[in-house]
């Protein structure tokens, strides 16, 4: 089997990284037939094959952030198309089918909306008419079931959902095709290295966190939506209650000049000392084992990639309970929820594993065992692996 993972995606955030990560995994040579280790989900399509594909090429925007990052951190062969619009598309789409053909794909394995339409063009125009699996990781707020959408979703094998509230949506937005739309929630790996506690302090000394600071930590770009606010605001109630509660905000800017505005609400509030930032991190959960927790506190998160990290690498976590989140965390088992958006309410969350000790670590085993198991890396590419087959079947 020959999988093509097509992103023209300018950027290089969580989708683009996952799809570096699938063409990586799919493309080891490994195999497995323990069956009892693939992730049960009976709403899938599966097969009794688990040979890994023969092998995988990716097709990117060659002066994409993506494209750059496959050079420098992978061997995989790459491949350039310009992502083109309206009639124009057609050209890509042409060179598309001569790729396809050419290298005798079997699956396109599209991920960006943008490129959804340039894939079913490529398949119409190829000899092979290789199977399309659309992941969808993208939120959908409107319907789609004009001439124009319903022509890509009959070209469509499967779409690949990260939630089952997104795929309630889609299946509610697309009508007609529910019978093509199911769930694959993400996965993550564990962490490269766990930290003994001499290490975790002494790394924390490297941000000025003692050992007797309880720190929060939240890892997601600088922007108002990620709600980094919140947790400046969470800080200070915690310092108007005596709290020696301190907060880890990691993450680049989206708009320049954005953590300033942070930093001053901070000085505004008199925390600054309380608040450390730290820019975009290669190890996210190399940092994650210096804090106490880790909030995700974005408005609306479709899934939340983080709290899966945070709870592998055996850390409490407290997300908001909006999105895809509350299908990550169980609320009181294997983490925290809070109302979204509300500052007040994240800190009753945050005060609750500050003041109980056994809480935070029933909280962190639980939902490290838990991630383990639903959320794991390996597991997740070997079903993708297995939906793959079953398209082509």
């Amino acid at each position: 089997m020959n999988v093509l993972e097509l992103c023209l995606s300018p950027s290089l955030g969580g989708l683009e990284l996952y799809v570096f990560r699938a063409a990586q995994a799919l493309s080891l040579s490994t195999q497995t037939d323990n069956a009892k280790d693939l992730i049960k989900n009976p709403s899938l399509p599966t097969n009794q094959s688990t040979n890994l594909p023969t092998k995988v090429i990716a097709i990117v925007d060659k002066s994409s952030k993506l494209d750059e990052y496959f050079q420098n951190n992978s061997d995989i062969d790459t491949l350039h198309l310009k992502r083109r619009t309206s009639v124009l598309a057609l050209f890509s789409a042409k060179k598309l089918a001569r790729t396809i053909d050419n290298n005798k794909i079997d699956i396109i394995h599209v991920h960006w909306n943008k490129d959804f339409l340039v894939s079913v063009l490529g398949k119409l125009l190829s000899k092979r008419r290789p199977a399309i699996v659309f992941t969808r990781h993208m939120m959908i707020t409107r319907e789609k079931k004009d001439i124009y959408h319903n022509f890509l979703h009959r070209h469509m094998n499967l779409m690949l959902t990260i939630s089952k509230e997104l795929e309630s949506l889609c299946k509610k937005f697309i009508p007609g095709y529910a019978e093509k739309i199911v769930t694959l929630y993400h996965g993550v790996k564990a962490p490269e290295k766990f930290l003994d506690e001499d290490s975790r302090m002494e790394s924390r000394k490297i941000f000025n966190f003692g050992a007797d600071d309880f720190v929060v930590g939240l890892i997601g770009r600088l922007e108002e939506n990620k709600g980094q606010h919140l947790l400046i605001n969470a800080i200070s109630m915690a310092k108007q209650h005596g709290y020696n509660i301190k907060a880890l905000i990691i993450g680049h800017e989206m708009t320049s000049g954005y953590r300033d505005i942070l930093k001053k609400q901070a000085d505004d509030l008199d925390i600054s000392n309380q608040i450390t930032f730290q820019d975009f991190t290669q190890q996210p959960q190399q940092l994650m084992q210096l804090c106490d927790c880790i909030v995700l506190a974005t408005r609306y998160e479709t899934f939340g990639l983080v709290l899966p990290e945070a709870m592998r690498s055996g850390v409490a976590v407290i997300g908001s309970n909006s999105g895809g989140v509350p299908e990550i965390i169980q609320h009181d088992k294997t983490g925290l929820l809070f109302e979204s958006f509300n500052a007040q309410d994240l800190f009753k969350q945050i005060e609750r594993i500050y003041l109980d000790v056994d809480l935070k670590n029933q909280l962190a085993a639980q939902g490290k065992q838990d991630a383990d198991i639903r959320f794991n890396d390996t597991l997740h590419f070997q079903q993708l692996e297995k939906i793959f087959r079953s398209c082509i079947n």
